[in-house]
């Protein structure tokens, strides 16, 4: 189907184009993804007073716990789009499917166990990050752990996009994202508020909501992997376990879960010293903002980011180093190109997208000096996302691993800690040491790049 037919493009075509061909439904479905969260937080959010800030403050403790636990399975993800497009790029297709088997086994097994201890110890999690505040302890539990218990259902659409996305299909995922935020957007607020005959659940309501359409969205992507409708066919003798293919997925996915994992428990440890400043409360709502402001502009980084990925892989499996290397140049330079318009852009509109969120004073000023701070480091977090994507379709993840752990553990932690609660500029401190640690972090990825490590590939010689 669709990656049939981008494959020519990838391995010949003009690579600024094909960046964007394959790369805007990835921006889409993005876009969707994220409608997930920023749904929640627009009918929470306005839930009005103190309950709403509650709420928001509630789900943005939850979040950074739960990429916690998905990352570590997500490096898997990254080790199939090595293999698969790799392996797609040297037309050998046997293997693919059997690489699509082994993934999916693997994401699988791996989220049922994640979504049981998610579940036990939420309330231990969330009490560590959140300290004194029990009103936003008790709603954060109520989330986190629902959403737990819809990551098996993630984790299975997840492999599917994973699979496609490598062979060079970046519709189909989005096709059925669409569908589910779609269900989602109008179940929120029905369970969120009651309205009809739907009971009034609040912040259980809305972590509800996204069970069940996650629970569709799983259910399509296995029906089109086993019934032949996509490029990839999977069938069941796919999934039994293959030793010596699994120990390749965990010699490629080992180190990209260490470095997400340690990523995302960055983040925790962030949000951890954000609720440790003065205003706290207003600091988190505005963080919360704020992030999935960025979060939305970021989308079309990756977007740009996972074709580049493709790309590199793809041209990798066919033998082709010129061409790989044009991609890696091309799609730096776009990544770095769209993130400085995206600065610019906030720059001039920084208090009109917090308000959209928020219409609370310190929520308001706060979430617009951390966006105007941040901001100036966005292009600079546009060649480090590009330097990651080509070490992830090359497969030399130990690379990105030690670029993600050190952005986060050698830079951005020390740096908000530094600037905000010893130095004492509180949230202000946090937002300059966020943005110091993607400068810093982008140059030390260009001098890893330069050392020309990731053009060998992963997959096994004819």
């Amino acid at each position: 189907m669709f990656g049939e037919k981008r494959r020519p493009d990838i391995l010949n075509g003009r690579i600024i184009p094909t960046l964007f061909l394959l790369g805007w439904p990835i921006m889409v479905e993005s876009v969707l993804q994220t409608a997930y969260s920023l749904t929640d937080t627009f009918w929470l959010g306005n839930m009005g007073g103190i309950e709403g800030r509650e709420a928001l403050a509630a789900t943005q403790i939850s979040w950074p716990i739960i990429w916690l636990m998905v990352s570590i399975g997500t490096g898997f993800g990254i080790a199939a789009i090595a293999l698969v497009s790799q392996h797609t790029g040297a037309e050998r297709f046997g293997e693919v499917n059997k690489d699509a088997g082994q993934l999916m086994l693997f994401f699988l097994v791996f989220s049922l166990v994640i979504a049981i201890i998610g579940y036990l110890i939420s309330p231990l999690l969330i009490n560590i990050v959140i300290g004194d505040n029990p009103e936003v302890a008790r709603q954060g539990i109520i989330f986190i752990r629902t959403t737990f218990l819809s990551q098996p259902f993630m984790f299975i659409f997840m492999g599917y996009a994973f699979l496609l996305r490598a062979w060079g299909d970046t519709v189909t995922p989005m096709i059925i994202t669409a569908v589910a935020v779609g269900l989602n957007i109008l179940l929120d607020p029905l369970f969120i508020y009651g309205w009809g005959p739907f009971p009034q659940w609040g912040i259980f309501g809305a972590a509800f909501a996204t069970l069940i359409t996650r629970g569709i969205a799983a259910v399509i992507a296995i029906y089109l992997l086993f019934s032949g409708k996509v490029d990839i066919r999977l069938k069941l003798k796919n999934m039994k376990p293959d030793f010596k293919r699994l120990k390749k997925f965990l010699k490629i996915g080992a180190p990209a879960s260490i470095g997400n994992s340690g990523t995302a428990f960055g983040f925790v440890i962030l949000t951890f010293v954000i609720a440790r400043v003065t205003n706290s409360e207003a600091s988190l709502a505005a963080y919360n903002a704020g992030d999935k402001i960025l979060g939305l502009m970021f989308i079309f980084m990756g977007g740009l980011a996972v074709a580049m990925t493709t790309m590199v892989g793809q041209n990798l499996g066919a033998g082709n180093m010129e061409r790989s290397s044009e991609v890696v140049k091309n799609g730096i330079f776009a990544l770095a190109g769209i993130m400085t318009i995206f600065t610019l852009v906030l720059f001039l509109f920084r208090k009109e997208f917090i308000i959209i969120f928020n219409q609370d004073p310190d929520v308001v000023k706060i979430g617009t000096e951390f966006l105007l701070i941040f901001s100036l480091s966005m292009p600079f977090f546009g060649v480090f996302r590009a330097v990651n994507a080509v070490f992830e379709g090359s497969g030399h993840t130990k690379y990105q691993m030690v670029m993600n752990l050190f952005r986060l553990w050698g830079l951005r932690v020390p740096l908000t800690v530094l600037f905000a609660l010893v130095i004492g500029l509180q949230s202000t401190g946090v937002w300059i040491g966020m943005s110091l640690s993607n400068v810093l972090a982008a140059i030390i990825g260009i001098l890893l790049l330069n050392s020309g490590v990731w053009k060998k590939k992963v997959i096994e010689k004819d």
